[in-house]
């Protein structure tokens, strides 16, 4: 883009330069006009005067202001005319140069896989002659990495002059794909070959790059800075490709996030998955060789540091005030930790603050409400807030939108309505028969609980019920009592000619306690499960009074020949 932006400007100056000569060259020419017309009537004159000169020239004066101007113009205009052609002669030369280099770029790649074709055909016939009759081996697996690497790195001006390797400025455009199954060698070079022609986009920065199998090693080897960045591609199942700027600062995201170049105490950071492949496509993440062939030394430090803490148990101080991470040693058998935050003693096994005259054995045979006054209250909370503990690092969750497939600190996945762990691959709970993925009572029960909190009850009393007078019996009516309100989706029961009715329907305000409700489904739960007030219905009708309700239900019925889905709660 900056290449075409520079030629055109190069040709709106050209075109400019052209029309200021134009213009000049139009004023000497009038100046000309001028000076044959003024010769021509000096001759007019002397003739009307009765003289006959042979040659009438016109007045010659001094140079005026004007014409030094115009002179100095012209100057002016043809130096930048000749400019601009030196300088378009320069950009042609640019512009071949950086073509014989791809081409140069192009020959050198042919070159070295030609060496490869050779070096990867004389170990074949050395297999071949120790007596291996399996020549269907693939480049890297007969060569092995190393070989192709110094293959590639190697310095093609270097031959012939005894001086082994060095260090070249021309890119690789080769690369070696090792997960499973290996390509053969014939889909290696044709990838090369693809790639010697079109350069592979960067998944994050769109940008071209040139694939090489360590483009941390073509880096340093390259001493070009008008080239290309070296990149590579993942050995995910869609190969992704990224530079190695992008990949390598991706990795360092993950690895160190606050630049401080220490190891993330407090989360799990393996694997560290493909940018754009979800942890179910691709669980692996980034392999070590891979790591290898982006991270400088420093970086690789880093990753195995992260890496090794990661392969081992999380325990987090079960102080409440806490949480701090501690650093247990598996292999003693001392039962104790001290937390290095807050000086508490811990019991490994149990992972709970240590348990004074109890062994661990007594301590789990003990139910949960007879333990400690911390784990009773930290119980009484849980069950009170709906929340759910991690069955791997028993960190306490709290589910307040989404839906219950969890992911946990230390990248434990499970349900949130059952506990069970998460199958990743079929998407749902491991346990037979799996949870629903979206559970809309618990998200119902959830807004119920944050009405309760927010004081929208606050004020409301159940309904008392008013006294009455004795009165003689009479004939009840035939009840068909409900024990929901599902029937508020139907249409055909619902009856929405009575007003307390239609207006509590349509403005999802509930008539007992004027609570604001975001659905109907919002609305029919907070009925059926709210305590605070009465709630009277029959027949597709809610009565705000019990008197209505009362003298509804016995009075004859005919909706539908009988009291249908009758629901009272005082």
């Amino acid at each position: 883009m900056l290449q075409v932006a520079q030629n055109q400007d190069l040709l709106t100056e050209q075109l400019i330069a052209r029309l200021l000569e134009d213009d000049l060259q139009d004023m000497e020419n009038a100046r000309a006009a001028e000076a044959l017309q003024l010769s021509e009537t000096f001759r007019v004159s002397a003739l009307a005067a009765g003289r006959f000169p042979k040659n009438v020239q016109a007045v010659k004066t001094d140079p005026s202001d004007e014409d030094l101007a115009m002179e100095v113009l012209a100057a002016e205009i043809i130096a930048s005319k000749d400019a601009l052609i030196a300088q378009e002669l320069q950009h042609a030369e640019e512009s071949d140069l950086t073509a014989s280099r791809q081409y140069a770029q192009k020959l050198a790649a042919a070159e070295r896989k030609c060496a490869l074709d050779a070096e990867f055909a004389k170990r074949l016939q050395d297999a071949f002659d120790d007596g291996n009759d399996d020549l269907n081996m693939d480049a890297e697996s007969v060569l092995g990495q190393h070989t192709i690497e110094d293959i590639m790195a190697s310095d093609l001006n270097d031959k012939g002059k005894g001086k082994g390797k060095g260090k070249g400025n021309v890119s690789v455009k080769m690369e070696v794909d090792h997960h499973a199954p290996p390509p053969s060698y014939m889909e290696t070079i044709k990838r090369e070959d693809s790639c010697s022609t079109l350069y592979p986009i960067c998944g994050i920065c769109m940008e071209p790059f040139q694939v090489t199998h360590s483009p941390v090693a073509a880096a340093r080897s390259a001493n070009s800075s008008s080239r290309l960045q070296f990149g590579t591609r993942l050995p995910c199942p869609r190969s992704h490709a990224y530079c190695i700027s992008c990949l390598n600062g991706y990795i360092h995201s993950k690895l160190d996030p606050d630049g401080t170049g220490m190891v993330n105490q407090t989360a799990v950071i393996f694997p560290i998955r493909c940018p754009e492949c979800s942890i179910a496509e691709w669980p692996e993440g980034i392999p070590d060789e891979v790591a290898g062939r982006v991270l400088s030394e420093k970086g690789m430090v880093l990753w195995h540091s992260q890496k090794l803490l990661d392969s081992g148990p999380r325990h987090y101080c079960p102080n409440p005030r806490c949480s701090a991470l501690v650093q247990i040693d598996e292999e003693s058998e001392d039962p104790q930790a001290v937390c290095p935050a807050c000086s508490s003693l811990i019991c490994v096994p149990c992972r709970v603050l240590w348990h004074t005259d109890l062994n661990c054995e007594e301590y789990q045979a003990l139910p949960l409400d007879d333990r400690s006054p911390e784990d009773q209250d930290a119980l009484r909370l849980i069950k009170a807030e709906n929340w759910r503990r991690c069955p791997n690092c028993s960190f306490i969750v709290e589910l307040t939108h989404g839906c219950n497939h969890i992911t946990c600190r230390c990248k434990t996945e499970f349900c949130f309505k059952c506990g069970s762990l998460w199958d990743v691959r079929n998407k749902q709970c491991s346990r037979e028969p799996s949870c629903e993925l979206w559970d809309e009572t618990m998200l119902l029960e959830e807004r119920e609980r944050e009405r309760e909190r927010a004081g929208a009850y606050r004020g409301i009393q159940p309904v008392a019920p008013p006294a009455r007078h004795a009165a003689p019996a009479r004939p009840v009516a035939p009840r068909r009592r409900g024990q929901s309100l599902d029937w508020m989706d139907d249409p055909d029961i619902l009856c929405m000619r009575h007003w307390v009715t239609r207006d509590m329907i349509s403005s999802l305000t509930c008539v007992y306690c004027d609570a604001k409700l975001n659905s109907l489904a919002d609305l029919r739960y907070h009925l059926a499960h709210v305590r605070r007030h009465a709630v009277y219905a029959c027949c597709g009708r809610f009565f705000k009074r019990e008197e209505d309700f009362d003298r509804h239900v016995e009075s004859e019925p005919v909706r539908f020949g009988f009291h249908l889905h009758t629901f009272q709660r005082d």
